[in-house]
């Protein structure tokens, strides 16, 4: 059996995170990840659909992969033509039985089976039943088979409460090719103007998931799917690791080589990566700490993603995501409730996120704080509002409140005006306490 694997995408949606097939947790790119669960659910070939920029590094990565797998690699050569221009770009493989899937969705490999599985029709797609909404795709089913796709429908307008979750499986993928390349990709919809071609012509069956399911759509999608992996990683302690003795080590933990925690350090259930600094008094709780980075002294790191390289001083940080080399001056803190404690809204636009104007939609998360892209920095006493994007290589000055987003590679900062005038009034020393 083989799959066609598309990680072409421009991850618009994850900004100001970049690519997210080679977003690591652990030791393990996304990519990697979901490789692994393809071949451990009975996939021997993956053709892995890349762009200009991440191809020679997927290159390498299919290299170190199991020689039992058999890995090929294209290009599509214009990732705007998103999931159509991806499958076409594979079109001289899809003449055997094929599924379809891409980093945005991770499920387990048993669940991939059953996709695989099916009897009886043309093929399968995979779908979530949802208890409230969910910005994606819906199934419309007649007749025990699906009858098309319904993209983003209106609140309340759902044709079901089957959310389409894209592991695809087609036992004749040429019929596909056909229906994409007799349909254009104007609104970026190509691939499903096909599906729903296909689905009157032939039957195509939904396979329910009734595991956990984790979309990586938007970047605080990240914590979803850092909660995952914590829960699932096996507790390990290098012996390379310098652990003071007053510091307490609680829970489902990975302590890496060369890691030091200072005394009075508090880690439960997380990731500590090589090299990184956990300082004095400091408590990291169901977080990431990737390598080489360092929370000091003080400090609080509470379900949130640390990217390697970033450094934390005396900083409150709840529900957030750094990409590597964020550095926060002592006193900035990551505000991650409202006072209302009601979603928490995030500024986004999937399409083109700085020319047009931004829309804010719900993150469904009544706890996030933000989000700051790769090589930024925060100046001292910054507060930090919930459901903030920042970009890459910004700076933001200090004693600030910033409640909007910040663009990459700007300087956001205040005019400040100052005033100094004669003091002529003392103040007596106090008495002694009793």
């Amino acid at each position: 059996m083989q799959a066609i694997l598309l990680a072409a995408g421009q991850s618009k949606r994850f900004y100001p995170l970049e690519d997210k097939n080679f977003f690591k947790f652990g030791k393990n790119f996304l990519i990697e990840r979901q490789i692994e669960t393809l071949q451990k659910a009975g996939i021997k070939k993956i053709i892995i659909v890349a762009n200009k920029n991440n191809f020679k590094k997927i290159s390498t990565l299919s290299r170190g992969l199991s020689p039992k797998l058999t890995t090929e690699i294209v290009i599509q050569k214009n990732p705007a033509e998103g999931m159509r221009g991806g499958v076409l770009s594979a079109k001289k493989f899809l003449n055997k039985p094929s599924l379809i899937t891409s980093t945005n969705d991770l499920v387990s490999a048993s669940v991939i089976k059953k996709v695989l599985s099916v009897k009886s029709c043309n093929g399968s797609i995979l779908a979530q039943k949802v208890e409230k909404y969910f910005p994606g795709g819906y199934l419309e089913i007649k007749k025990g088979k699906i009858s098309s796709i319904i993209e983003k429908p209106v609140v309340g307008k759902e044709p079901s409460s089957l959310v389409n979750i894209v592991f695809h499986f087609f036992t004749r993928p040429q019929d596909l090719v056909k229906e994409l390349e007799k349909n254009s990709n104007k609104n970026d919809d190509g691939y499903e103007q096909a599906l729903n071609k296909l689905f009157p012509k032939q039957k195509f069956k939904a396979v329910q998931n009734n595991s956990e399911w984790i979309a990586l759509k938007f970047p605080w999608h990240v914590l979803d799917l850092m909660k995952f992996f914590l829960k699932t990683q096996k507790r390990s302690i290098s012996k390379n690791a310098e652990i003071a003795k007053t510091a307490i080590i609680e829970g489902n933990v990975v302590i890496e080589d060369g890691v030091k925690i200072f005394d009075y350090a508090i880690v439960k259930n997380a990731w500590i990566g090589k090299n990184a600094i956990v300082g004095n008094h400091s408590l990291v709780r169901d977080s990431h700490i990737a390598e080489n980075a360092v929370v000091g002294s003080g400090s609080e790191v509470a379900r949130s993603y640390i990217g390697e390289n970033s450094w934390l001083h005396r900083n409150y940080v709840g529900d957030s995501i750094f990409a590597g080399n964020v550095s926060l001056g002592s006193g900035c803190v990551c505000a991650n409730l409202r006072l209302d404690e009601k979603e928490i809204g995030c500024e986004i636009n999937s399409s083109n996120f700085w020319k047009k104007k931004n829309k804010k939609i719900s993150t469904q998360r009544n706890k996030f704080g933000c989000v700051i892209g790769k090589n930024s920095r925060i100046g001292v006493n910054t507060s930090l509002m919930p459901g903030i994007l920042i970009g890459e290589n910004s700076f933001v000055g200090s004693g600030l409140v910033v409640e909007k987003n910040v663009t990459s590679q700007h300087f956001f900062t205040a005019m400040w005006k100052t005033k100094s005038i004669q003091n002529k009034k003392t103040v007596v020393a106090r008495a002694k306490p009793k």
